[in-house]
């Protein structure tokens, strides 16, 4: 099977670790992957896939717009063969629909998120990522993947589409990569994503500051960016128990990871981050750590009951239950729930399932 990966996504992006893990997934099961996007010439050379390098210089809200009308001429100038499927962003759905039907290429849409931007972007992108799934609904793209069930019924109550016409690809981890480290030291807890407002990472050295409050000695490792970047740099002062990153290369990520304890979810109970499967999720539990987090569908494991190695409350009582929680974990205690999580991860949270899902959804639009 040959398949067309066309993405907004690139590289040095925090999602793409997805890319990555789908797209060698699917070459190592024999099929011929190109990749498509705004990366660089001769970026992908690491990797197994072939790459399709697209020049698409634009604003903040228009690269979609931009990058979907230069993919459009790039797959008009192609003369696809059989058993050729393409798999599409929700961002530039709209603009490549009708070139597939023209070319007679099936295609699944790829929604990894909803709009997680606020104000003016996100009124922009809303009605975008509407349209996108009204090509599933009707039948235009064979089908969609989303993260986890409960993006699944958000875009079944807005959109309408079929449950039956959705395929769940939830984000997994690399486990050979991220796994526990011997030599923690001082108890660390430990956030890494974007570091935006809106994603409640302004309270966590509030969390910290508490805990030395209490007594408790630990340190706290920022790592991304975004608009509190720079507030967080701030807070930390030239401490040595605050460290405020920049985004690490992934080997580097996996090291402090590695060396940590708790692993951090403070993202709100907000339409974005109640769907969403966050890879770092993931990528706590498979570097033995145990997570401390907001209480919503987002940041829970599937079934009812979760894990004792993950300690979700109410977003009010972040701050209070956080140290009391932490204050009753023993050395011990926190051994035991690292050698949980690590095995959690690598038995429920890898990607294998999700590259097979990924490859049945392809090879569903050809039969």
């Amino acid at each position: 099977m040959n398949i067309l990966w066309f993405t907004t996504r690139n590289l040095v992006d925090l999602c793409s670790t997805t890319l990555t893990a789908l797209g060698e997934g699917l070459v190592s099961l024999g099929h011929q992957v190109t990749i498509i996007n705004s990366d660089e010439e001769g970026s992908h050379s690491n990797f197994s896939w072939i790459h399709a390098s697209l020049d698409a210089q634009a604003i903040r809200g228009r690269k979609g717009h931009v990058l979907g009308k230069k993919m459009g001429r790039w797959l008009n100038d192609l003369e696809p063969h059989r058993e050729t499927v393409a798999i599409v962003d929700w961002r530039i759905a709209s603009s490549l629909s009708p070139i597939l039907k023209r070319k007679a290429v099936p295609w699944v849409l790829m929604d990894r998120s909803p709009p997680a931007d606020r104000g003016i972007l996100a009124k922009l992108q809303w009605p975008v990522w509407k349209k996108a799934w009204s090509l599933v609904k009707s039948r235009q793209a064979h089908s969609g993947c989303v993260v986890s069930p409960s993006h699944g019924q958000f875009v079944h109550s807005r959109v309408g589409v079929p449950e039956t016409n959705m395929i769940e690809i939830p984000a997994g981890v690399d486990v050979s990569l991220f796994k526990p480290g011997t030599n923690k030291g001082i108890l660390s807890l430990i956030y890494h994503g974007r570091l935006d407002g809106h994603r409640g990472v302004l309270s966590l050295p509030m969390l910290h500051e508490k805990l030395r409050q209490n007594n408790v000695h630990s340190k706290l490792i920022l790592i991304g960016e975004g608009d509190a970047f720079e507030g967080l740099e701030r807070m930390a002062g030239g401490r040595d128990d605050i460290e405020v990153l920049s985004t690490l290369p992934q080997e580097e990520l996996a090291e402090k990871l590695s060396q940590s304890h708790i692993g951090l979810l403070p993202m709100p109970e907000t339409k974005v981050w109640s769907l969403a499967s966050p890879l770092k999720r993931s990528e706590y539990a498979a570097s033995g750590l145990l997570i401390f987090g907001i209480d919503h569908l987002g940041h829970r494991l599937k079934g009812k009951n979760q894990p004792e190695w993950i300690h979700l409350v109410k977003q009010e009582d972040f701050h209070f239950d956080g140290v009391e929680w932490i204050q009753s974990l023993t050395q011990k205690k926190i051994n035991s729930l690292s050698q949980n999580s690590r095995k959690y991860a690598v038995d429920e949270l890898n990607w294998s399932g999700s590259i097979e899902a990924l490859e049945q959804a392809c090879t569903s639009c050809l039969t």
